[in-house]
């Protein structure tokens, strides 16, 4: 569950546009089980899950191994739709794909969820103080400009996010239906057009310079 950290995150630190992007949790095989105790996943290590389970939680190999093909797995359209519509508004950059290397992405839920369903079935009040203590790790090691979810569970969930002094969005996940809807909640946007609220401010003019 190693984060993503892009090659050139600290260039965008200095031009204050570093973006700390968030997910809501991985998955892992159907047939898995060691996720479905909270204390017993919490306890457990790397040695507990076999090789096909490590490579389902790998946060930094997966994008590392994916990006390149355009993630074509269905299940990774987190990063492909997200980042899709960050950098719509956000660099504009020709490619997408540039934007990865200027920021960083992890995941709120520090377990796996069932596979291909939503953290929320699973969830307890242990995996959210770990999962808000985790968050507070994050800021203080990366000290984004911005912050981005791309999960609505895991911003409703975080603690910090009205006490910071810098921007942050709740957007739904790209692969819910509500990425493509208006809604009230949203101030009647696009739940995707949610994302430039963890942009405000941010000039992205350098990047043209590149």
């Amino acid at each position: 569950m190693t984060p993503y950290i892009g090659d050139n995150y600290g260039m965008a630190q200095q031009h204050g546009s570093a973006l700390l992007v968030i997910g809501e949790s991985h998955y892992l095989p159907e047939y898995s089980t060691i996720h479905k105790d909270c204390a017993t996943w919490y306890t457990s290590d790397h040695t507990k899950l076999n090789e096909e389970e490590k490579g389902w939680i790998s946060t930094r190999d997966i994008i590392t191994e994916e990006l390149p093909r355009d993630f074509p797995n269905q299940a990774h359209g987190i990063w492909k739709y997200g980042y899709q519509k960050i950098n719509q508004w956000g660099p504009d950059l020709d490619n997408y794909h540039d934007l990865f290397q200027y920021t960083v992405f992890y995941n709120f839920y520090l377990r796996p969820a069932n596979q291909g369903n939503t953290f929320r079935e699973l969830l307890t009040e242990k995996d959210n103080a770990i999962a808000n203590e985790y968050f507070k790790y994050m800021l203080e090691q990366h000290k984004p400009n911005g912050v981005v979810f791309l999960s609505r569970l895991a911003f409703d969930c975080c603690w910090e996010k009205g006490t910071l002094a810098i921007p942050v969005a709740g957007a739904p996940h790209p692969t819910c239906r509500w990425w493509n809807r208006k809604c009230s909640k949203y101030g009647g946007r696009f739940g995707r057009d949610v994302v430039q609220d963890g942009m405000k401010g941010m000039d992205w003019s350098w990047t043209k310079y590149l």
